[in-house]
């Protein structure tokens, strides 16, 4: 006679539910002489099927993912028997099918659809916490990691409970060699599989984060600014076409407001205020994060903005310069710093860099002062372009101890004769 205390778990799969080359394998729980179906969200060919062992047979990785899936929900079934067992009730097949059904939508999310799901959450908070560009940021992620599952595991999406460190291990190798996108860039993707791993966590989808420890390193960027010199030459500089005058002009006032391109050309006659200090102000905030960023008008801008109020394209956009496409800017101020015999980069980013170095922080403004300006979510941001102002003072202090070197060595060797 069969104890009733005994249960007995195995796989099988379902050969009349075959679609596409594949048949799914099914949990079978014996318990009281009764037999409980559990689906486990697994397919497999035929072929890689051992019907003895109820466990899939290869070296791939991707048969080795299901046998591990399996001997977890084996694992898992056990220990739900067990815990009943242990109040002292009898457990029924009834009993035991409610609660491993309550753990089975509770265990079984998959990475994708946990990304889903917290970018679903993430769309909600935009202009709260975020930015769209932030947004629209998590779709490439996610596309990312989908890209990834497909190439290593042949599969749509991988459970959590599935994933283990080296799957972080062989994402970034797959960044690094198959999508080659720089460091920091990289580590953006590398630090969204976290954030979703925590976010599974908080929701109890998943134990623990098997990523929480897994550095993702930036490289710090170099960021190219403008000196006072070659500032000064750009806005010295003659020019006879009207179309570089008014880039010239717009380079010229991001450099002394630290307004990125975007935020330039979102500019109306109503982001003009008088600020506590009873001089002119723009109040506005950052578009890439929102943040406020507010700047006193130095009178170079100030000039500029007058210079253009009645410019038929301001007045007919009621906006306060007259803005090209980024990508026409981009390509004038390469004409510009041909002109002006400037060898960097000339950017629209650049004038922001030169904003926070070459005109703030390089003339005594503080590092607070300049965060506010910039509309940095942390001074850390902000500290970067301190490292610039200090690598530059070095630079000029070793010039310095040359010359005086050289002038030590001639008196001394007039002296001499």
């Amino acid at each position: 006679m069969q104890k009733l205390d005994l249960m007995n778990v195995k796989f099988i799969v379902r050969k009349n539910r075959e679609t596409g080359g594949l048949v799914p394998i099914q949990m079978q729980i014996t318990l009281e002489g009764v037999r409980l179906f559990f689906s486990t969200g697994q397919k497999i060919e035929l072929d890689y099927w051992d019907v003895r062992s109820g466990r899939a047979v290869g070296k791939s990785q991707k048969i080795k993912v299901i046998n591990e899936y399996l001997d977890k929900m084996r694992v898992d079934a056990y220990k739900a028997f067990n815990e009943m067992k242990s109040l002292g009730k009898d457990v029924t097949p009834e009993d035991l099918r409610s609660k491993l059904s309550g753990k089975d939508e509770i265990k079984l999310k998959k990475l994708l659809e946990v990304c889903d799901i917290f970018n679903s959450n993430a769309e909600k908070l935009i202009g709260i916490e975020i930015g769209k560009i932030t947004w629209g940021r998590y779709h490439a992620f996610r596309n990312r990691i989908a890209d990834f599952i497909k190439l290593k595991y042949k599969t749509d999406d991988i459970y959590l409970n599935q994933l283990k460190y080296s799957f972080m291990v062989e994402y970034e190798f797959y960044i690094k060699t198959e999508v080659k996108i720089q460091q920091n860039t990289m580590s953006k993707y590398l630090k969204y599989v976290k954030r979703i791993m925590d976010f599974a966590v908080n929701n109890e989808w998943v134990e623990k984060n098997v990523f929480q420890g897994y550095k993702c390193p930036v490289k710090e960027a170099k960021r190219e600014y403008l000196t006072a010199a070659e500032l000064d030459r750009i806005m010295t500089k003659e020019f006879t076409i009207d179309r570089l005058i008014e880039v010239r002009d717009i380079f010229v006032f991001c450099c002394h407001t630290g307004y990125a391109y975007k935020d330039a050309a979102m500019l109306t006659p109503e982001h003009i205020g008088t600020g506590i200090n009873g001089k002119k102000w723009i109040y506005t905030s950052r578009q890439k994060t929102e943040n406020v960023a507010n700047v006193p008008l130095l009178d170079i801008a100030l000039d500029i903005l007058e210079k253009y109020q009645d410019h038929p394209a301001c007045v007919k956009a009621n906006k306060l310069l007259p803005m090209k496409s980024n990508q026409k800017l981009n390509s004038y101020l390469k004409e510009i710093a041909d002109i002006c015999e400037i060898k960097k980069p000339l950017t629209t980013h650049i004038a922001r860099h030169t904003f926070a170095t070459t005109v703030l922080l390089a003339n005594g403004v503080s590092m607070e002062a300049t965060s506010k300006m910039l509309g940095h979510s942390s001074i850390k941001t902000t500290q970067i372009y301190g490292k610039i102002v200090e690598s530059r003072v070095g630079d000029e202090m070793d010039m310095l101890s040359d010359k005086l070197a050289a002038k030590k060595d001639d008196t001394l060797r007039k002296a001499k004769y």
